[in-house]
């Protein structure tokens, strides 16, 4: 008689995705509301840029590891735990008024440990799937549900200004630490470090001296850099356009998202790399293009279409990478992915968007938001005109159902 395997099934995976996505998805959308809210509206920009500052520490040092000597899910298992306390009593800071500074304190020690918990996820999942290609973007759509649902509840339970959010999420944070236990064993695939930059995962860095991948990397940290504006303005020219269910509208994005992550197989294995990255580019074009308009229905379709383009270029993107690089490298790769983008351009993301909302939209005769978003508009137009002319692209050998490079 058979027995049911329960530790171990891949179907935790999305289990998994589904509840690390909707952690974020409670107070992310929300946090500048929130912190408005709460009378921190000063301290709005520095918030944003934690994330993006733990993104350049930790996730390297703790791919190093798991590429090396620990297994992935045990590690993803103990740092969602451990930063869930931390988040919670952020958030339980600003609910009991304790300042700005405790707040930025322990909302940044909890992303310096749960950064790498997004990566360190993706390379669990696509080592342990037969055929990467055709079905990543299958466990990685419950990612993009968990999203929807956290930002629709958030909005029906009426919390887009309330601390709870982040209270809501690390609860939802210690389920899926606990649930990470149950994921498949996924052991180092490669060797101990002989050296402390091996350790602190610089070996990654050596990925770079392929051109396709610079160029890759290159295109995705200009690209990134606009994004900071999604989660950082975009609330506030809604809240500015009249509509009050702000999280309900932001999730839509992930209405098309959750599409494109269904077709994601079939794209990855009819279309080469080079086609698909540029398709998403160009949603990220006219994505800033329409909210330009400053106008809800055209604001609306441009967050929609912010799935389409998350979707086409970062997950086949973590496809592309992990099918390029070493066993004993593909946890850094990923990390130095997020390094990048959610790191670097984050950060410097914030630095422009920040500028560029003091000069055009806070200054009354500065054009206001239709001049800020041209401004994004032009930067994603730059990125994709350097990939369209560098990146040469490649078949891959060996690669099932994934297509060429």
């Amino acid at each position: 008689m058979s027995t049911i395997r329960i530790v171990g099934h891949r179907y935790w995976l999305s289990v998994v995705f589904f509840l690390l996505a909707s952690a974020p998805g409670f107070w992310l959308p929300a946090l500048s509301n929130v912190m408005h809210a709460c009378g921190l509206e000063a301290l709005v920009a520095i918030a944003f840029m934690i994330p993006g500052l733990a993104t350049m520490i930790s996730p390297l040092i703790f791919a190093a590891q798991v590429d090396q000597r620990f297994h992935a899910e045990k590690v993803l298992g103990a740092i969602l735990v451990i930063g869930a306390v931390f988040l919670y009593l952020a958030f339980l800071g600003l609910e009991k008024g304790w300042g700005g500074g405790w707040f930025l304190t322990l909302f940044a020690i909890n992303a310096l440990i749960s950064a790498p918990s997004w990566s360190l996820l993706t390379m669990i999942t696509l080592n342990n799937l037969p055929d990467r290609g055709r079905q990543f973007g299958l466990f990685r759509l419950w990612g993009t549900v968990g999203w929807m649902v956290a930002g629709v509840l958030v909005s029906l339970w009426a919390l887009d200004t309330s601390p709870l959010t982040g209270q809501i999420a690390a609860g939802i944070r210690l389920v899926a630490g606990g649930l990470c236990l149950l994921l498949p064993p996924t052991p180092p695939g490669g060797k101990p470090a002989k050296s402390l930059p091996e350790a602190l995962g610089f070996g990654a860095l050596r990925l770079l001296k392929d051109r396709d991948q610079l160029v890759y990397f290159s295109a995705a940290f200009l690209f990134s850099i606009p994004l900071a504006a999604f989660y950082l303005h975009t609330p506030v020219q809604l809240k500015e356009l009249g509509v009050t269910k702000i999280s309900a509208m932001m999730a839509s994005a992930q209405l098309l998202e959750a599409l494109a992550m269904i077709f994601l197989g079939i794209i990855m294995t009819r279309f080469r790399i080079k086609t698909i990255f540029l398709i998403a580019m160009a949603c990220g074009i006219f994505r800033y293009a329409f909210c330009a308009t400053h106008e809800v229905f055209w604001l609306w379709f441009g967050i929609m279409l912010h799935g389409v383009c998350w979707t086409l270029f970062y997950e086949a993107g973590r496809i592309f990478i992990n099918r390029r690089v070493e066993a004993g490298l593909r946890g850094q790769a990923q990390a130095l992915l997020g390094l990048i983008t959610s790191g670097f351009a984050s950060i410097l993301g914030v630095f422009v968007v920040k500028w560029l909302y003091a000069i055009f939209v806070a200054n009354e005769g500065g054009g206001g938001w239709p001049a800020y978003w041209l401004v994004l508009t032009v930067i994603s137009t730059v990125s994709f005109l350097l990939f369209t002319c560098l990146y040469r692209g490649a078949a891959v050998n060996g690669s099932q159902g994934e297509g060429a490079a």
